[in-house]
């Protein structure tokens, strides 16, 4: 009787005096808890949307897993070494890097210029791919692949060169244009002394990565090219070939890029002589900004609802204050002080209860919203955005509401601390 006293008692004095289904007081706490919950789970679904396009991104640009040396020389047996990654059912490809300049009339331009094995990229990465219809630039949507131009591997072969499309605007070149790729460093020997070395390459491809940094600095050259700007040494001296391809590093495409950290752990212990980096470290510096924002935004937001929650510690204040001398008369009948806090417990409850279920619902249809017709977005230009991705976790489902409800226990502490303080035979004496 006592166990269904409590409740019926509790929801009475949820309705309050008019009987609505909640009363003014207890309708506010419930938008502030909701509100709190619906920030809580925007913010994070729309922090790892972002990771999850950074993701895509990079991996679309570069790869995977990155497998290099422990000694960071070059590696000269790598097709052996491909063949092995390929019997474990990945995809690989070897490549060659160097820190080149591009030359177009007057203008010279930096470049990280990529030797790579076209046919074997294209395996690996999808920045090598055409974009069908593609039109134009644009943030709105992510692309990744060959905007101008169709190269095949014998036209890549053939002195060829893609270029990222910030490279190609900033040299003022176009498909077939020709222009000098150029080392830095002096050290190709001739009767002048030493010289840098160049070769004349043609433009048979112009790229867009989805991220301005890449497509300002990327290009890609066949890998016999690398090979004969980076003049690798062999045994600890200088190779005589200058077409020797020993490569950098290996390149890595995993069935399922959600996994990749796993997968390199995978390879970590089935070559144990290289070091096996997933996407995450290509770009540390990003990745922890991305990974420190989402855990302040979280942070903050949780520290919103606990604000929120206050207005139930208030409330419930209010309450045992405006209703003392009811309480007395409930401990007369034959109330203890547990009954009593279980009184203000399923209070409590159901308004957070409530709360979490309506934010819940409110957050997962604006996200729904935003992941169908994209609504939010950041504008650049009038031409030219970027739709705030949003992707929800299962975790973020379980965590904000258990979170939620164990900070609204939390807030009831203090509330049915005053319980214990009311003296039944005083009130009563007072009422008479």
């Amino acid at each position: 009787m006592k166990n269904r006293s409590c409740l019926f008692l509790a929801w009475r004095y949820l309705r309050g005096r008019r009987r609505r289904l909640l009363s003014a007081a207890h309708l506010l706490t419930v938008l502030g808890l909701s509100l709190g919950i619906f920030a809580l789970l925007c913010v994070s679904s729309a922090m790892n949307g972002l990771r999850n396009d950074m993701q895509k991104r990079i991996i679309g640009t570069r790869s995977e897993i990155m497998l290099t040396a422990l000694d960071n020389r070059p590696i000269p047996d790598h097709p052996a070494l491909i063949r092995k990654i390929r019997q474990l059912g990945f995809s690989a490809a070897p490549v060659i890097r160097n820190e080149l300049t591009l030359k177009s009339g007057n203008t010279i331009v930096p470049t990280i210029a990529f030797g790579i094995d076209l046919e074997q990229s294209r395996r690996v990465s999808r920045i090598l791919d055409r974009i069908p219809n593609y039109t134009k630039p644009s943030a709105s949507a992510l692309h990744q692949g060959i905007i101008s131009g169709n190269p095949t591997a014998t036209d890549f072969e053939n002195e060829g060169i893609i270029l990222g499309a910030g490279l190609a605007i900033q040299l003022n070149v176009n498909l077939q244009d020709e222009i000098m790729l150029i080392s830095p460093q002096f050290t190709e020997p001739s009767a002048f002394g030493l010289l840098p070395r160049l070769r004349r390459v043609r433009v048979v491809g112009i790229f867009t990565a989805g991220m301005p940094e890449y497509d300002q600095m990327f290009s890609y050259v066949p890998l016999s090219m690398g090979a004969y700007f980076r003049r690798q040494e062999v045994d600890g001296a200088l190779s005589p070939d200058p077409e020797i391809s020993a490569a950098d590093f290996i390149a890595v495409s995993t069935p399922d890029h959600t996994r990749s950290q796993l997968f390199a752990q995978q390879l970590q212990i089935a070559f144990p002589g290289f070091h096996c980096d997933d996407w995450s470290s290509f770009d540390p510096n990003l990745y922890a900004a991305i990974h420190f924002e989402k855990i302040m935004m979280f942070i903050i937001m949780l520290l919103m609802y606990i604000i929120a929650s206050f207005n139930l510690t208030g409330n419930m204040l209010k309450n045992i204050a405006g209703k003392k001398k009811e309480l007395g008369l409930l401990k007369a009948l034959g109330y203890e002080t547990r009954d009593m806090s279980r009184l203000f417990q399923i209070q409590s409850s159901i308004l957070c209860l409530l709360g979490i279920f309506i934010g819940m619902a409110l957050s997962l249809l604006a996200l729904w919203i935003q992941h169908r017709y994209g609504l939010v977005r950041l504008n650049f230009t009038p031409e030219d955005f970027l739709v705030i991705p949003v992707k929800i976790q299962g975790l973020d489902l379980v965590l904000i509401p258990v979170a939620a409800y164990c900070i609204t226990l939390l807030s009831t502490i203090l509330p049915l601390s005053r319980l214990r303080k009311i003296d039944a035979l005083e009130l009563i004496r007072q009422r008479n």
